[in-house]
């Protein structure tokens, strides 16, 4: 039985992927990679991380430092990151229904609580950053044991390749999402648990696991 729902937030819970981009195109000539224009993002969209950064001609070395500035220059614009559309309330409506609410993201805790004081939503119990872009299984690990939460009580809502990877390893369930960074069919490939077309869609999932 489901207790506890763990969101991704770039992409799952903020609509951030245009002002990422375009943060990525302003540092595309500092790090020696190719900018990303409308039909390349797309494109992109369709590839893992790694294959992602092999197209743009971004070495993986540069990745630590490249987050850093990101995380940094991402602050001055989180003013103009939307809801994603009807998330807002699917959160309300978890809450109401007395589940454990938490993120786990890449970004920073200080980054994520200021989009969610700007949208007003203080539902959250939890809210941890990732740092390792490839290291989210631990902190799902970690966040397990520190709440002393079984893999069958947890559910992890995300939208990337790497989030179902992640949950794979940890051995939770994942609703993966066909509104954030990741393309659909990239998504289906590391066969996740759910799908969710729409953010409605994730009540009716987790309504469907209340007995299991």
């Amino acid at each position: 039985m489901i207790k506890h729902i763990i969101f991704d937030f770039d992409g799952t819970i903020a609509d951030s992927k245009d002002s990422a981009v375009k943060l990525l195109n302003e540092l595309a000539e500092k790090h020696k990679y190719q900018k990303i224009n409308k039909e390349k993002l797309e494109y992109l969209r369709t590839l893992s991380f790694v294959d992602r950064c092999k197209a743009i001609n971004l070495p993986l070395y540069k990745i630590p430092m490249l987050k850093l500035e990101l995380t940094k220059d991402y602050r001055k614009i989180i003013n103009n990151f939307g809801l994603i559309e009807g998330i807002g309330n699917i959160i309300v409506q978890l809450k109401e229904a007395d589940y454990g609410i938490s993120i786990i993201s890449s970004n920073s805790v200080d980054n994520i609580n200021l989009f969610l004081n700007n949208h007003n939503i203080k539902m959250f119990d939890n809210i941890f950053s990732s740092n390792n872009l490839f290291g989210k299984d631990k902190t799902l690990s970690n966040f397990l044991n520190k709440y002393a939460l079984k893999k069958n009580e947890v559910i992890y809502i995300g939208d990337e390749y790497r989030d179902v990877v992640a949950c794979k390893k940890t051995g939770i369930k994942i609703i993966a999402v066909a509104w954030g960074y990741d393309s659909r069919e990239l998504l289906l490939k590391a066969v996740p648990d759910f799908f969710a077309q729409k953010p409605l869609d994730i009540i009716g999932i987790i309504e469907s696991l209340k007995n299991k």
